[in-house]
């Protein structure tokens, strides 16, 4: 696991959206505030469109201001912003790469930048990319960007990590201090505290695992040192090791003290969407990424909250997290790739993201960051900081892609009590070996 080693700071979900075709046009100059001059000799301005999917009030003003900026910084090229609903956006992508119109710069996933390569879908940034350039990023991030081929094939767009949230005010009610919660058995104990039960219901609960946005899968990783469901180097299944057995038990049982009930209408609450257990007071710590503070600051702006680090499982075991992030990336068969790149470097630049970080919240990739920062002011980013220290993004291989689907719906059977928490593992492990097999 790489660490990263002083202030990483900001982009982390700034994907931004262009559905309307992809198709190249152009624009006389001069026409517009962003019209520009001369960008092929005759006198036009290049149409380039930038796919994504962040439309709330939140962030999409700051993503239409990053580009109106791009396209007053220079002449030749005139960017869209289009923002496409999450669901639809990567299947829409691939789509208009096989019809052969493709947009012009597209925000994807850092995860499966390997996987696209290997497809033929986006193009190299190699005969762009300046050693410069990519020395701006951690490295790690720079390596889940980088093809098998060794080729370089999107730029870090913004990366994230997940953390312990807490209410302060609950911690101060029952004595706690959020410096003593450092393993598993610490962090349920705390809990224990914070809990509030009127009778056979929960006026509020102090913690659920798998609620927020850290489900089994985070869990694995953090007790694993930074390994998921498959092993680093043989990508060999792992699922139902004993650590794996633990943690699926520690997280089942956790459910059954509160109450399946209790549990469902809470997992209810959040995916509706609609409400926030955490921003209501009715939960006292919630596992989440670094994107929620920006969540908080529009439901919750008076909550008084601070950061924990992902506990240890035991002790030495490590603060580990996963996270993962979004890149920018040329679909194959843009018809600008130079322009394109223009964008890209614009907006992963220090400047730009150092914008991005103030107003959006998010972090970036780039190294090159320090307390000088508006952004390193406020004191959760600090300390979300310091949980990216301890970050791990898994890559999966090419030859194990899609193995996700196969498994999840089994390890939620032990998570739900549909089944033992062992032999939902144990299946897990069989149906991930036999989908390995299929594939080869």
């Amino acid at each position: 696991m790489k660490r990263r080693l002083t202030i990483i700071m900001l982009t982390t979900a700034l994907a931004v959206s262009a559905l309307a075709g992809c198709a190249g046009s152009t624009k006389p100059a001069g026409t517009g505030s962003n019209g520009g001059a001369v960008a092929d000799g005759k006198g036009e301005v290049q149409e380039l469109q930038f796919w994504g999917w962040w439309s709330s009030e939140a962030r999409k003003p700051y993503i239409q201001k990053m580009v109106d900026g791009f396209n007053e910084s220079q002449d030749k090229y005139h960017v869209t912003y289009v923002d496409i609903p999450f669901g639809d956006i990567f299947t829409k992508n691939i789509a208009q790469i096989a019809a052969g119109n493709p947009c012009d710069i597209m925000a994807n996933s850092m995860e499966e930048v390997r996987f696209r390569a290997s497809q033929g879908q986006v193009e190299s940034l190699d005969k762009f990319l300046t050693e410069k350039e990519k020395g701006a990023f951690y490295d790690q991030y720079i390596d889940a960007c980088t093809g098998d081929d060794g080729s370089v094939y999107g730029l870090p767009l913004s990366v994230d990590t997940r953390a312990i949230y807490y209410n302060k005010a609950h911690f101060e009610e029952v004595g706690l201090k959020a410096e003593d919660i450092k393993n598993w058995d610490d962090l349920i104990a705390a809990a224990r505290k914070l809990d509030v039960r009127n009778g056979d219901s929960w006026d509020r609960v102090g913690f659920l695992p798998t609620l927020g946005n850290a489900d089994v899968d985070a869990w694995i990783i953090n007790a694993n040192s930074g390994q998921g469901w498959f092993t680093r180097d043989t990508f060999e299944p792992a699922v139902n090791t004993d650590t794996n057995k633990e943690v699926m038990s520690w997280i089942r049982g956790q459910i059954v003290y509160y109450g399946q009930s209790k549990f469902d209408e809470l997992q209810a609450v959040f995916d509706s969407g609609m409400q926030d257990p955490f921003a209501s007071g009715a939960m006292s710590m919630l596992a989440h990424t670094s994107a929620y503070k920006s969540s908080l600051k529009q439901n919750a702006p008076d909550l008084n909250y601070g950061i924990i680090q992902m506990p240890e499982f035991k002790p030495g075991t490590g603060h580990v997290a996963n996270g993962g992030g979004f890149v920018l990336e040329i679909p194959k068969g843009a018809k600008c790739p130079e322009g394109s790149y223009e964008f890209i470097k614009y907006v992963t630049s220090k400047e730009t993201q150092d914008f991005l970080a103030t107003n959006i919240g998010d972090f970036s990739a780039r190294n090159d960051f320090d307390d000088s920062s508006e952004f390193y002011k406020n004191p959760i980013n600090k300390d979300l900081a310091k949980c990216l220290e301890e970050t791990v993004t898994v890559i999966v291989p090419n030859q194990i892609k899609g193995y996700q689907d196969v498994l999840k719906p089994l390890v939620d059977e032990g998570k739900l009590g549909i089944k033992t928490t062992d032999q939902a593992l144990d299946d897990a492990q069989k149906a991930f070996a036999n989908f390995i097999k299929s594939n080869q």
